[in-house]
């Protein structure tokens, strides 16, 4: 995303056609206000948070700078400023970049400006401007960085259609709606899994585009975005049922949904169902299926198609009864093989 998306070029009513070749005279920018307002509300398909945030950002500099040196050089209004202001904190809270500037549009700009002695100095201004969002460019830099590094990890090819995960009751029935294009719909016991449906670019799934998700899914439309990732945590907490061990794995993990950078971090993702067969255990009669495993522990969608699966085996998997010194190294080998094991990458929808 670039700086000039912002913006539409519209001809000016006024334009009588006396001089063609005065473009600047014939068109005019207009300030895409609709779609800096989606952003803000959550991610946006097609658009990436992190190059959104970039240009976004260039953009409140360029303007600020321009309204403090002078005014008229602006593009923007003052109510065009605030809403890049109110976006851009809601950008960078999803990324996990702490961003709290002191006003909050182009008339609160002046008067923070009056108020520490810069009033007569365009440079004052200007040196306060760059110091206010040089770090955070620097900071949005230094993630693009570092997801040009994962992109060495080789991730699956493919696209990602279908994402059903945490149920808490029985298996959900799920038809092939449209064969051709791989499109599925759940029938039965929908109400007992999630069904997560937005689309999903080479970003992965992070937890902020999870939480933004759940407040349209859990309807926590005026909920605080704290308030919608407890409820988003509890729910899915309620599909490990009472296993101890994949309880303390998830609230581990999930610890780090607390930080700063709690929006950008890997989605951890439980009872996903990976493999399916139709027919349950019972309607088959009490045969195993032809499918080793149908659901994993765990899922992280990583950048750039790189997914990690992660398996909690207890005994049970592979011992016989309670006596872990009878325990089957085959049937050990053959349920890690069946997960996919840690770090594994999964075959594409």
């Amino acid at each position: 995303m670039q700086l000039s998306d912002f913006f539409d070029l519209e001809e000016n009513a006024f334009w009588d056609g006396a001089d063609p070749w005065n473009e600047s005279a014939r068109m005019s920018e207009v300030f895409r206000s609709d779609l800096v307002e989606q952003l803000r509300q959550g991610p946006v398909n097609d658009v990436d948070d992190l190059e959104a945030a970039y240009a976004l950002t260039q953009l409140a500099h360029d303007e600020f700078e321009k309204y403090g040196t002078r005014s008229s050089d602006a593009k923007l209004d003052d109510k065009q400023s605030g809403t890049v202001i109110r976006t851009l904190r809601a950008l960078l809270k999803r990324l996990g970049i702490d961003f709290t500037p002191p006003f909050r549009n182009f008339t609160g700009f002046r008067g923070y400006w009056g108020e520490n002695d810069m009033g007569g100095s365009w440079a004052a201004r200007r040196g306060y401007v760059n110091a206010l969002f040089t770090p955070v460019l620097e900071r949005l830099e230094e993630m693009e960085d570092e997801r040009a590094q994962t992109a060495s990890i080789r991730g699956v090819d493919g696209e990602l259609k279908n994402l059903i995960f945490a149920s808490t009751g029985p298996k959900p029935r799920v038809v092939l709606r449209d064969s051709i294009n791989n499109v599925i719909e759940v029938t039965e016991n929908g109400e007992y899994c999630l069904f997560y449906n937005h689309p999903l670019d080479r970003a992965g799934l992070s937890w902020g585009a999870l939480v933004s998700w759940w407040r349209d899914k859990g309807g926590l439309a005026d909920a605080d975005d704290a308030e919608v990732a407890r409820d988003l945590y509890g729910r899915l907490s309620e599909s490990l049922g009472d296993n101890h061990v994949e309880r303390l794995l998830f609230r581990t993990y999930c610890e780090r949904y607390a930080s700063d950078e709690a929006n950008s971090h890997p989605a951890l993702i439980p009872q996903v169902y990976l493999h399916y067969d139709p027919l349950t255990h019972k309607q088959r009669g009490g045969r195993s299926s032809v499918l080793s495993r149908e659901r994993m522990d765990f899922l992280l969608l990583l950048p750039n198609g790189a997914r990690i699966v992660l398996e909690v085996d207890g005994k049970q998997h592979y011992a016989e009864g309670d006596k872990t010194s009878h325990a089957d190294k085959s049937q050990a080998a053959e349920a890690e093989r069946s997960s996919g094991g840690i770090g594994n990458a999964l075959s594409s929808s």
